[in-house]
């Protein structure tokens, strides 16, 4: 009998069962399963459903946006290619799946397969469940080898594969970065994926089927357990909630040491080579990962260093405050020592991440080393540049003016630093006056970095072109446009404010944000969602005028007051929402500037935040703790 590779069509994946699966509905069932162990199976053969991991891609037609989905959950969007705003291309016209191109290196590998393109040979090689896809750049065949045979596989000229430069993009070693365009029909059914053409949202939408195995398994979710990647990330195991764990006052004996020994783990995951990075630095999950379960090194995949979403000074609070924990209990802790020295190491190595990762400029990127695209920005969205400024603060400084806490959690660390007989502090060079230049640099941009519109400074934009010795603010994802925005300005107002003997200049920073947000924003409008039965969500969200005497303010603002910058008209510009000359401004994914998100934004109105509340109340209140601080 002749052997296939398990996928969609062998199970009876139809396109019937595929759109069902896709909205989330069962709609068949499969029967008993045959050797998991073994990829190929007779034709026709059913399998146990719970046998396999169904996932789904797609990629979309304006946008430089892929999808992946697992099951019937929803599409979580990312870049095609990382950091990068590039687009597919339609070669065979617009809506033409078959000559749909595009890199596919990132969307196989959420699917577990494997991209190997080499631009100087043309030779591209994906592996895939059990299958070795072989093209070559400009050539019209390929071969598809399962393992007991190969076959020849031909596509129509249009579609045949090819390599694109990048402009001004450079790979690590400094070499021209190119992406590798794949037809992606072709290259989806030839792996054996079913493939749809989605005409509403203008995507193209795969799926795959396979048997599981470690390589597509993630490790256990449990948003229950007190330490989880996203709770890393997310700063929630504070010193106050970790010292109330072990609280011999108010806990028996075992419990202490039970919450010891899991404190312990936590902590030995999170500095594990599988988690953190030779560099020093973590990457981001967002997702609850359960770093209390054996499997979770096992299953964790690795991922770029970054200071995004919380990711590398959120672990590096978690690991000081074990520390912090140990020397105030040692009793506690005993027996535990080789244990805490893997766990302090882990430490300096993030310290000593921060460090190097800063740009000449003094900001920090996005991600590091890892330099491709709007990942190389100096960012401050996400909290990214300034709860990392926040932990060289505290690690150079004893105490704050309006917080205190992060300086406690760190004196272990600047005793060492001081005393210069760490090991650790003297393998990787960690000295106070390096931490005090790496502090002033920060400070000294973020100064520069404060937006200036005629005349007046505003407040931060989100990020800023790492290139530029002035700074100059930056695009992020394909609906972040260059602007102003409120969010990380409050959130570097707080950094600011937390500064002991603050200059001048950190005064009139802090001052002139705090006099800027209060004269903007809109009034007579409220944000609405509506329900939708033809949105992908099944709703909508609008900003419609209701008269409301409530204070709302963009996510963003413009660089300018003439709408000059985007292009807009006058006569657009007459019609903008805000009396104010500061105007909001909005965009989704095709990177299209506009005046109100009611407008060619369907997707990312409802599945982002455009629109707030109380950013004028939130500054001001910022504003009173620091001027009562400062005793003024």
């Amino acid at each position: 009998m002749r052997k296939v590779t398990k996928s969609l069509v062998t199970l009876g994946l139809c396109t019937t069962m595929l759109s069902g699966m896709m909205a989330g509905v069962p709609t068949v069932s499969l029967l008993k399963a045959g050797n998991v162990e073994n990829v190929y199976a007779a034709d026709n053969e059913q399998v146990e459903l719970g046998d396999l991991v169904l996932r789904f891609l797609a990629i979309g037609e304006y946008e430089p946006n892929r999808y992946t989905k697992k099951n019937g959950g929803k599409w979580a969007p990312e870049e095609i290619e990382k950091g990068l705003l590039i687009k597919a291309d339609m070669v065979l016209g617009e809506g033409n799946v078959e000559g749909m191109m595009a890199p596919m290196k990132y969307s196989l590998q959420d699917i577990t397969g494997h991209v190997d393109a080499d631009v100087n040979t043309g030779n591209i090689v994906i592996t895939y469940n059990g299958l070795t896809l072989t093209m070559k750049a400009g050539s019209t065949t390929a071969e598809l080898d399962n393992g007991k045979e190969k076959t020849t596989l031909t596509m129509r000229s249009e579609i045949a594969p090819y390599f694109k430069k990048v402009d001004e993009e450079k790979n690590v070693d400094g070499s021209d970065y190119y992406a590798c365009y794949l037809p992606v029909k072709f290259t989806a059914e030839a792996l054996g994926g079913n493939v749809i053409w989605n005409d509403a949202m203008h995507r193209i939408e795969m799926a795959f089927a396979f048997y599981a195995s470690d390589a597509a398994a993630s490790p256990v979710v449990n948003s229950k357990s007190d330490y989880t990647t996203k709770k890393m990330e997310s700063n929630s195991n504070t010193y106050s909630k970790m010292k109330g764990r072990i609280d011999v006052t108010k806990l028996d004996e075992a419990a202490v040491k039970a919450n010891v020994a899991d404190m312990i783990k936590a902590g030995l995951n999170v500095v594990n080579p599988v988690y953190q990075n030779e560099d020093g630095g973590w990457a981001k999950t967002n997702t609850e990962y359960d770093l209390l379960e054996d499997s979770f090194a096992r299953l964790y995949t690795k991922g770029y260093s970054t200071v995004d979403n919380g990711a590398t000074h959120g672990h590096m609070k978690f690991l000081s405050r074990i520390i912090r924990l140990s020397k105030e209990n040692p009793e506690l802790f005993s027996g535990y020592e080789t244990q805490l020295s893997a766990i302090e190491k882990g430490f300096w190595k993030a310290a000593k991440y921060m460090c190097d990762s800063q740009n000449n400029n003094g900001g920090w990127p996005q991600y590091y080393p890892y330099g491709i695209g709007y990942f190389r920005n100096i960012t401050f969205n996400d909290n990214a540049m300034p709860d990392l400024m926040e932990s060289i603060y505290a690690l150079s400084n004893d105490k704050g003016l309006t917080d205190n806490e992060l300086c406690e959690d760190y004196a272990w660390a600047r005793d060492e630093i001081k005393a210069q007989t760490n090991p650790y502090v003297l393998e990787l060079g960690i000295k106070h006056d390096t931490l005090k230049e790496v502090w002033d640099n920060g400070l000294d941009f973020v100064i520069r970095a404060q937006v200036v519109i005629d005349g007046i400074k505003t407040g931060w934009a989100q990020q800023y072109d790492p290139d530029e010795k002035n700074p100059v603010p930056a695009g992020g994802r394909a609906f972040e446009l260059p602007s102003v925005s409120p969010d990380e300005s409050l959130t570097m107002v707080k950094v600011l404010a937390n500064i002991v003997n603050p200059s001048a200049e950190v005064k009139d920073a802090i001052t002139s944000y705090v006099n800027w947000i209060n004269s903007v924003g809109i009034t007579g409008y409220g944000v609405y969602n509506i329900a939708d039965r033809t949105r992908e969500l099944g709703t909508d969200r609008l900003i419609l005028k209701d008269g409301s005497t409530t204070k709302q303010f963009g996510r963003f603002y413009g660089l300018d007051t003439t709408g000059e910058y985007y292009g807009f008209t006058k006569a657009q510009m007459a019609n903008k929402m805000t009396d104010s000359k500061f105007y909001e401004i909005f965009a989704g994914r095709d990177s299209v500037a506009q005046l109100s998100m009611n407008y060619g934004m369907g997707e990312r109105r409802i599945g982002y935040s455009y629109v707030k509340t109380k950013a004028d109340v939130n500054a001001t209140a910022v504003y009173n703790t620091w001027k009562k601080a400062l005793g003024e």
